[in-house]
Order: C-alpha cells, then structure tokens, then sequence
C-alpha cells in the first residue's frame, strides 16, 4: 500500500492535525477489566480516547502503470449466478425492441450487452463540482460467460490519474455506461475529475443506459417510488442487510484518510451489491428471455 500523503490530504479536506489526546490513568486495581473496558470503548468510537481501531481494505491488488499505482480488486461470477431472485446473466442478451421503447432511443435497438459497462460510483459529497473528488468505482462487465466486477479505490489522491485512466480505458473498451440515476450525476462527477487531470474518455456520450428512467416508464405506476432499495426489493427480490446508506459514504472515507477508522469496507460492499443490482435489473427490464422480442445479440 502507498502511504498517503497525510498533509496533503488535510489541506485539501481542511482538516486540521488532530491533537494527541492523553490516555486515562488506569485504576490501581483491575488492570485487566480496565484494559477490555477501554478496548471496547474504542471499537465503539468513543470521543476522547484516542484513535479507533484501523479498518481495512478487502483483498485486492496494487496496480501499476505509466500513471502510477493504485488499488484495485476483481470478483467473477458465472452468469448463472443469483442476485435476489435474478441471474447475472438475465441481461447477458438483450430484447432489442423493448429497450429501444423504454429507453425511447432508436439506438439501443442494436445494443449487445459486450458493449455495456456497468457503472456506479462513491464520492465524498452529492454538490457537484471539480471539488467533489470520486474515490470508489465499481465497474461491471460481461466476458465470456462470466460477469467480472472490479472495483478501484483511492487510497491517496496522488492516485487518481492512474485510476482515471484504467477508467478511462474501461470506457473505450465497454462504450455504453449502464448506470441508475447515472445520467445526471455519475457520469458528469467522473467527467469533472478527468477534466482536472486532462485525461480524456467517452463520458458524456448519448449512448447511456439510465435504468432509473426505465423503470420509471415501466414500473411507476405500480411501485411505492423508484429509488434503487425499492426497485431491489420489488423486482429482484434482494433485501440488504446491514448495508451502509450511501449517504454516510463521504464520512466513512473521509475517516478512512484521517486515521484509517471509516467503514469504508461497508461503503466499498454496498458499491458492489450497486453494480450486481444493475446487471440483474438490466435483466428484468429488458432480458431476451421475456415473452417476446428480438435477441440484439444473435
């Protein structure tokens, strides 16, 4: 692992050093029900008692490339593979005609699901702007009979050119983001970032996938409203259990750079269910296994 650059990192938060904090005297007697009474206060966070107990990453691997290195880990899965009640591999060919309708453009009409890139991201903020930095991409593809998810992270922001261009690069080679609610904020966070470190990618294209609007058009009638937890719920059949709400997803990693504490492991498991949920919701929507349609892949 890199070291992070500590300063760096508090000037660009505005985080200021953190002040040692002494630790209690511990009693005469019962030194060893002090100790576990003072071990469990840490693992609890309690304030005043120094730092908690550091978490860590999933098993991954240090990348390396002409732009640097930076951490990333990869899961495969067969296409058989459940997610709720939906296969992976539900979206592995498309019913071109039902696509093109629910999207309402004539292009997804010749969509293969090689070309899709399935997309979600974790930032420290939901305001927008170049200042709004993308530390977790989960990346998901079709390869073969397999769905590869990969995930990157950004342990340093000395990091993130490297880890742009390996985006960057999964972007050329899958050209048509598959996201929820993508369209209006993923893809313009990850735009930003590239455009700050002049690294070029098909970002902004027309061609991209916004299931949200899709399963507006086919399902808001009928479900209670259309955020992905409910839509996961309704129509794959998953429930999450303890799942870290996305929005404590910026503390957790700012924690994480401050003093190792934040759960980004949970931020980095609830990223992953994101990307196996838009693979099997890409299924249900539009699957050439439904009752009728065209296979876009034969």
């Amino acid at each position: 692992m890199v070291a992070p650059d500590r300063d760096r990192l508090r000037r660009a938060f505005k985080l200021g050093k953190a002040s040692p904090v002494p630790a209690p005297a511990a009693p005469a007697g019962g030194m060893r029900e002090f100790l576990q009474r003072r071990k469990a206060r840490l693992e609890a966070g309690e304030p005043g008692l120094g730092r908690r107990l550091a978490v860590a990453l999933p098993d991954g691997e240090e990348c390396r490339s002409a732009h640097g290195a930076f951490w990333r880990r990869e899961l495969r899965y067969p296409a058989s593979h459940v997610h709720g009640a939906v296969a992976l591999g539900a979206s592995r060919h498309l019913d071109c005609e039902r696509l093109a309708a629910l999207a309402k453009d004539e292009s997804f009409a010749q969509l293969a699901s090689d070309e899709c890139l399935f997309l979600d991201t974790e930032t420290t903020g939901l305001a927008g702007g170049a200042g709004t930095v993308v530390f977790a991409y989960g990346l998901g593809f079709f390869e073969g009979d397999e769905f590869v998810f990969e995930q990157l992270f950004l342990r340093d922001f000395g990091e993130e050119p490297a880890l742009l261009e390996h985006v960057a690069a999964r972007l050329a080679q899958r050209p048509v983001p598959v996201t929820f609610v993508g369209k209006s904020y993923d893809r313009h966070r990850i735009h930003a970032r590239m455009a700050v470190h002049k690294v070029a990618a098909p970002v902004l294209t027309p061609r991209h996938l916004d299931l949200y609007h899709l399963v507006r058009r086919s399902h808001g009638k009928v479900l209670p409203d259309a955020r992905l937890r409910t839509v996961e719920e309704h129509l794959l059949g998953l429930r999450r259990h303890d799942d870290l709400p996305g929005s404590e997803a910026p503390a957790a990693f700012l924690a994480w750079i401050r003093d190792r504490s934040g759960p980004v492991d949970r931020v980095l498991e609830h990223n992953r269910l994101d990307v196996l949920s838009l693979a099997a919701l890409l299924g249900v929507l539009a699957g050439a296994g439904g009752p009728s349609g065209p296979n876009c892949d034969d």
